[in-house]
Parts: C-alpha cells; sequence; structure tokens
C-alpha cells in the first residue's frame, strides 16, 4: 500500500509528505536533494520495498510537504523528519540520501545514533568541492542570475544529453528563486563550516558505516579532471583510517544514479545492507 500522506492527525506535528511502501527493518529513508521532488527516489523506492520496509520522503517545503510561513532551513527539515519517524514508529533506519540532503542524514545520525546504523550517499560531493562549485552556490542566491546557474547545472548533470535531463526538468524546475537561493545558502553553510562530509563524519561517535554511490563521469567533470583518480584515492585513504567507510562507483554519467541506473543502485545498498562493501 502507498501512503501520500501530510496530514497532521495522521503523522503527529510533521510537515512532510511521503510514501510509505514494503515491510521489514532496519526501514530505508530516503530523501531527495534541495529543490527536487521525492519522484527522483520512487523506482528505486519501489525496488527497495520489496526487501524492506521504505519511505520515501519530500523535504520541508517542498513538492507536497508544508511550507513552512517565512524563512527556514535544514535545522527545521532535521526536526520534522525526527517527528515523521518517531509518529510512524520507525525503531531503526537507514538514510539513502541525495547529493547535499546529505548534511541532514548526517545530523539525523548524529541525534539519533542508536537508531540509524548505516547511510548511503548518492552522488554527494563528500570531499572539499572545488572554488568554481562555490561561485555557483553564490549564484544561485542572486535574482538576475539564479536561473542561468540553475539551467547550467543541469546541463552539467546530464552531460549535455537531453535524455539524462529529462528528470531534472520533470522534478527541480517547480522551485522557484526563494527556494534555489535558501538551497544555496544552506549548502554553502554546511561546507564552509564543516570543510567536507568526511570531516564530519569523522566528529561522530561511535561512528556510522557509510556508504558512498558516486559517478566517475560527475566528479570528473565537477573537479576538472581526466579521471576521477584523485577523488577516489581521497576516499581510499580516507576508508584505509575508517574501516566504516565504503565506495561504489556506479556506471552513472549523470547525476541521479537512482534514475539512470537504478537497479545498480539498488543491488549495491542491498550489497551493503548485508553487510558488505566494496
Amino acid at each position: 500500500m502507498v501512503l501520500d500522506v501530510c496530514m497532521d492527525e495522521l503523522i503527529g506535528e510533521s510537515k512532510l509528505a511521503f510514501d510509505d511502501i514494503g515491510a521489514g527493518e532496519p526501514a530505508l529513508l530516503l530523501f531527495p536533494g534541495w529543490c527536487a521532488d521525492r519522484g527522483i527516489l520512487a523506482a528505486l523506492a519501489e525496488i527497495e520495498s520489496k526487501k524492506r520496509r521504505v519511505i520515501n520522503v519530500d523535504l520541508l517545503g517542498h513538492n507536497e510537504s508544508r511550507r513552512p510561513e517565512g524563512d527556514f532551513g535544514s535545522e527545521d527539515m532535521i526536526r520534522e523528519t525526527i517527528k515523521l519517524v518517531d509518529s510512524l514508529n520507525i525503531n531503526e533506519f537507514v538514510t539513502v540520501s541525495v547529493a547535499h540532503a546529505g548534511w541532514i542524514a548526517i545530523e539525523l545520525r548524529r541525534r539519533l545514533v542508536n537508531r540509524v546504523p548505516k547511510m548511503v550517499f548518492l552522488e554527494w560531493i563528500i570531499i572539499e568541492p572545488p572554488e568554481i562549485f562555490f561561485e555557483t552556490l553564490d549564484k544561485i542566491q542572486k535574482p538576475d542570475q539564479w536561473q542561468s546557474a540553475r539551467d547550467a547545472l543541469f546541463i552539467g548533470w546530464s552531460v549535455g544529453d537531453p535524455n539524462l535531463a529529462k528528470p531534472f526538468h520533470e522534478f527541480m524546475t517547480n522551485y522557484d528563486f526563494d527556494m534555489w537561493s535558501r538551497a544555496g545558502r544552506e549548502i554553502s553553510r554546511s561546507y564552509r563550516e564543516f570543510g567536507s562530509a568526511l570531516r564530519f563524519l569523522e566528529t561522530l561517535a561511535p561512528a556510522p558505516t557509510v556508504l558512498n554511490i558516486y559517478s566517475p563521469t560527475q566528479m570528473k567533470s565537477l573537479y576538472s579532471l581526466l579521471d576521477d583518480t584523485k577523488y577516489l584515492e581521497a576516499q581510499q585513504v580516507f576508508a584505509n583510517k575508517h574501516h566504516w567507510y565504503h565506495i561504489y562507483r556506479s556506471s552513472s554519467r549523470s547525476h541521479l544514479p537512482s534514475v539512470e541506473v537504478t537497479q545498480e543502485v539498488a543491488d549495491a545498498i542491498e550489497y551493503f545492507l548485508c553487510g558488505s562493501a566494496s
């Protein structure tokens, strides 16, 4: 049964819309990134629901979730998500987050340490971003530049392939300047504070078990490199120091492996949940 719910009487005070499908723990809690609908993860949710319970969530203020009056940020999203998992009586869950929703996932783990044993990151810049990344975040916070900056991101994320670009246009063009500028502000704030996700992960105690799934194509383009060797090596050095960190290089060319290579991502997640990753 699929539930599309955002009613207070059903989920306490949470303002989040979600799909609740499948059965079994640990449940998977799926998050799209900023300025994206949960449809980006719908196909992955459907596959995973055959083996376990899956909660596919719209972030606060996004798509069918309620939008707060006035401004809001990552802290509000974290609080609403905790209300949601509590109201659904989810004892143990694994987060699967797209891109910068990873910051939210890490904070959930920090606060709910005994309930989040494992975390999966999809297509997130896990090390220090290049300066051009911050320049893009600055542009999407400017009224006269945000649309061109967003469109340039779509082109880069889809490697210029119109077919690969379809999900971005379908699930990410429903947001205006307010939301994109808010995303730019919150994402930039997290990187400026922590430097990288790997540094933040090192602060968690006890450490979670982590799988980072990424596309070599995207990282090569982002860092203007001939291949993803340096990006991979930085993670391997971290993994050698921290046995709980695992890496999976997907065959995806786009920024959305959950759409482009759904089954491959699902298989990698299941292998990871069963106790192994490479």
